[in-house]
């Protein structure tokens, strides 16, 4: 009888939800090499892609250390789009970039919330 808490089969379900969003977005970052000149923000970028990536393997994984450090970063990196975000020349990348972020962020504290208060009876 789980009662008010969430199964563990639906906190893998939305941690492994919030995996796929970070893998798509680390690809989509990485792909902006072939659509951009190669300059150092590309790299910066493809750099980033690459961490993307870490963390996507990391959420498919148990550590909730993992959960932590990708809350801090997509939430800087979607608080860093939003500095760059131009409603007169909206840039749809940057946008999706910066919904997949929010996306994750919240997927990740609602099984760091469910995780945490599981544990405790």
């Amino acid at each position: 009888d789980y009662g008010w808490k969430m199964p563990a089969s639906k906190t893998r379900r939305v941690r492994n939800t919030a995996a796929v969003l970070m893998l798509a977005s680390g690809i989509s970052h990485i792909a902006q090499l072939w659509f951009r000149d190669v300059d150092a923000s590309a790299l910066l970028l493809a750099l980033t892609g690459m961490y993307y990536l870490v963390l996507a393997l990391g959420l498919s994984g148990r550590s909730r250390f993992t959960l932590w450090i990708t809350t801090a970063s997509v939430a800087a990196s979607a608080s860093f789009g939003l500095l760059e975000w131009s409603p007169q020349s909206p840039e749809m990348l940057l946008a999706w970039h910066i919904l997949i972020d929010a996306a994750v962020a919240l997927l990740c504290l609602y099984v760091l919330y469910q995780n945490r208060y599981s544990l405790m009876d």
